[in-house]
Formats: C-alpha cells, sequence, structure tokens
C-alpha cells in the first residue's frame, strides 16, 4: 500500500515528479541526479521503496530534473535556487496545485529537508547551499546534504575525455564543437571557476559560523570510482565507500544495495 499520492508532475526542468504524503509532512526529500542523468531513473528503484515504507509515511518526496548537458553549473543553480525557494516559502500552497483529489492542505512548514544529490547534481547542490545561507534563509539549519560520487571536487574522467581533442587541425575543431554542444564539461573540471569557486566560497561561510546546509551529513563514493575526484570537501565527514560500486550504480537502489535509502532514514530518525 502506498503512503503517498500517485507519481504526479512538477512544473520544473525535464520530468521532474513529486510524491506528495497523505498526510501531514514533516519532512521534504529531494533527489537531484548528474550530468546526464534522469529525475527518477538515476535513482533505479528508490520511489518504489520510499511509496511502501513506512518511516517515509510523512514525508513529501521530490524528483528533480534539469538540462544536465547542455546548460552551464551557475544557470542550473539558479534555477534551482528558484525552485527551492518558491517549494520552501509556501509548501502548502506549491503542493496543493498538484493535489488532484483527496483533502488540501493547511499552511505548514517542514521541520527538515533532506537533499540527495548525484554527480554534478552534488557540486550544484553545494552552490544552492551557499545561496541560500548568504541570504540567511529560514531552512538553513534544516537542509542536510546526502551526497553520492558528487562532483564538488571536479572531474577528471570528463576533462580527460576533452583533452584527448587538443591539438591542431580537426582535433582542435572536435574539441571545440564538443565543449559548444556540452558546455557542462567546462565547469566540471577541477579547477575550474565553479568547482574553485564553490570550495572557497563555502569555506569562507564556515570561518563565519557551521550552517548544517553547508556540511554534508554523509558523502558516499563507489570503490571503483572512475568519474569524479573521490576527496573530502572542507569540514564534510570522511567519505565513505561503497565497496563493489562505481559512478554510475553508488546511487541506484536494488535487492542486495540500500545505501540511499539506509542513509536517507538514517537522518529521519
Amino acid at each position: 500500500m502506498s503512503n503517498h499520492y500517485c507519481l504526479g508532475r512538477i512544473d520544473f526542468g525535464v520530468g521532474s515528479s513529486a510524491f506528495w504524503c497523505l498526510d501531514t509532512p514533516g519532512t521534504l526529500i529531494v533527489f537531484l541526479h548528474g550530468f546526464t542523468g534522469a529525475a527518477e531513473a538515476t535513482w533505479h528503484n528508490a520511489s518504489a521503496h520510499i511509496r511502501r515504507d513506512a518511516l517515509f509515511s510523512s514525508a513529501d518526496v521530490l524528483f528533480l530534473g534539469y538540462d544536465s548537458v547542455r546548460s552551464r553549473a551557475r544557470p542550473i543553480s539558479r534555477s534551482v535556487l528558484a525552485f527551492f525557494r518558491k517549494l520552501l516559502a509556501e509548501p502548502a500552497e506549491f503542493s496543493n496545485r498538484y493535489i488532484y483529489y483527496g483533502r488540501k492542505r493547511e499552511p505548514l512548514l517542514y521541520d527538515r529537508v533532506v537533499v540527495v544529490a548525484h554527480s554534478l547534481g552534488g557540486a550544484i547542490m553545494r552552490q544552492v547551499a551557499l545561496d541560500l545561507a548568504e541570504a540567511n534563509d529560514a531552512y538553513v539549519d534544516h537542509i542536510q546534504l546526502l551526497l553520492f560520487a558528487p562532483a564538488h571536487k571536479g572531474s577528471n574522467a570528463l576533462q580527460n575525455a576533452v583533452g584527448v581533442m587538443e591539438g591542431h587541425g580537426v582535433l582542435a575543431a572536435l574539441r571545440v564543437g564538443l565543449l559548444y554542444k556540452v558546455p557542462i564539461l567546462e565547469d566540471l573540471r577541477p579547477n575550474s571557476g565553479f568547482i574553485s569557486d564553490v570550495q572557497a566560497d563555502t569555506l569562507a561561510r564556515l570561518t563565519r559560523g557551521r550552517l548544517r546546509c553547508l556540511v554534508a551529513a554523509k558523502v558516499t563514493f563507489g570503490q571503483y570510482e572512475n568519474t569524479v575526484e573521490p576527496d573530502d570537501f572542507v569540514q564534510d565527514p570522511p567519505f565513505y565507500t561503497a565497496d563493489g560500486r562505481n559512478h554510475t550504480d553508488v546511487c541506484k537502489t536494488d535487492a542486495r544495495y540500500r545505501r540511499v535509502l539506509d542513509d536517507i532514514e538514517e537522518c529521519l530518525r
């Protein structure tokens, strides 16, 4: 039996969807995919488990999708930030637009917001958290980050994919063409302006006082990480290693692997 209303599309990005809990929610859980990912498919069977698990019965669950190929990191971050501000300012009003049957909600505030982000989504959420912190948003100490293979230190694999095209003539033209079609690759370089600024600005903001949204609750990399730089970020706890997993499947729930769900459940207890 489901604890939530049926899947409903929401007005954000590409293929974004929501499961609104049947009761008054205390928690908001937001999933944010990575480079070339998809709103719900990135997380495999997570949504099916969430709808059946009683522990999630008082949580609204959103899967956000965005164009992770043709856009750039900062415009994506601004879009996600605007969405968060709109939703968190009036949660009941926002969700009531998508509850097509049953009781409409009275005004409410979430007790906590758990953001589960993969790869590029982790770097994007770092920037969103910074912007919320700088604005002294009411939710800055209620947001918890669970990051899976986050790209907040950049990606050498993507840099190398472009690097093989360095040179003159045809190779140089191919490289320029690739960056034109996939500009996000430039932002994912380990020392890109976006990656460097996110790290430096996070450290600078934390020197003025610790905020929950700027320090991840848990960071997980797969044992066979082959896409992003697996390293600790500023004041995060040491990252966890998932045995037998790589960049793509470290965030996917299956019969033998429940790391994503277990980490969320730990936040909810």
